[in-house]
């Protein structure tokens, strides 16, 4: 009779564990994005990148040839430090869409709080924020004004928005990018 007894309350038990469960409890129910049914999660793709900010960290000290970038003739100063702007245009192009106002004698020991670039250089130089296009790379030039000669070019860098979307759906970018004697981090807005 014990038997009988000990057998009965495991078939009811049995029973109530069986009927307690339910589909929306089970993690692998029919309807889970992981089974194959319900709504899985969809992963957008950029149109463009809505280019925010320019932050130039680093240049270099000297032109190529060791000169300084402001050398002028009739002045004997030792520190002419070069008058920084930047550029972006579409690669390949060789036309700005945007040029920034120039930071006079630029001091490289000052990056870290002087050189965020979003003001224009003029009404036509463009504007910031401005969208890059997925399918497209840009380049960011570093110049250093010399006022009436040819201004010198000090390096650049290329924006590939491609390269740094990593499928998650991201609302923003900030990214350090870096070529040669030259980093700039930019800053910006995935825009779907």
């Amino acid at each position: 009779m014990k038997k009988l007894i000990k057998l009965s309350l495991a078939v009811i038990l049995a029973a109530i564990l069986f009927t307690a469960c339910s589909n929306e409890d089970n993690p692998l129910g029919p309807n889970d994005p992981g089974n194959g049914g319900g709504d899985p999660v969809v992963i957008n793709t950029p149109q463009y990148l809505k280019l925010t900010k320019i932050i130039l960290t680093r240049f270099p000290l000297n032109k190529a040839n060791g000169d300084k970038w402001d050398y002028h003739v009739f002045s004997n100063s030792p520190t002419r430090r070069p008058d920084i702007y930047v550029e972006l245009s579409k690669a390949g192009s060789g036309t700005s869409v945007y040029k920034s106002d120039t930071r006079e004698d630029a001091l490289f020991e000052s990056l870290y709080d002087n050189f965020v670039f979003t003001d224009p250089a003029s009404s036509n130089g463009g504007s910031l924020p401005h969208d890059i296009p997925m399918n497209q790379t840009y380049d960011i030039d570093v110049m250093d004004d010399d006022g009436l000669s040819a201004n010198d070019w000090m390096g650049s860098v290329t924006i590939d928005p491609p390269a740094y979307y990593n499928n998650d759906n991201a609302t923003h970018l900030y990214k350090t990018l870096t070529s040669g004697e030259i980093t700039i981090k930019i800053e910006g807005r995935w825009i779907y």
